[in-house]
């Protein structure tokens, strides 16, 4: 029962959460190094802890490719994008992100929203 109303809640958090801002992420520059997910666990929970960021880089092992995804709980404060030394993530407006998804350049996609229970 309690995890049926967890899942509630998520969805409740989504439909009253207008995002002003989406993350753009250029898989063809990403190294994997992870420092934007120490960037941003040093500003939002004063730690350097991967573990505790709000932006996630996943490896996918099969196609040797990186992938960015935020948590909801971002509040698109920009501290992952200026670290980041490749260059391989941007906050856009949400007009700016569908002209990009529309073009469809492979390797160039907005990074998905979780939410991590």
């Amino acid at each position: 029962m309690k995890s049926r109303l967890n899942e509630v809640e998520r969805r409740e958090q989504m439909e009253n959460t207008s995002f002003e801002k989406v993350l753009i992420f250029h898989a063809d520059r990403c190294t994997g190094c992870k420092v934007c997910e120490m960037a941003c666990s040093m500003a939002k929970q004063s730690t350097y802890n991967p573990k505790k960021s709000y932006i996630k880089i996943l490896k996918n092992q099969e196609m040797d490719v990186n992938i960015a995804a935020l948590d909801m709980k971002c509040d698109f404060c920009n501290e992952c994008v200026e670290w980041c030394t490749s260059g391989a993530i941007r906050f856009v407006s949400v007009g700016e992100a569908a002209i990009i998804r529309k073009e469809n350049q492979l390797g160039i996609f907005p990074a998905p929203m979780l939410s991590y229970a």
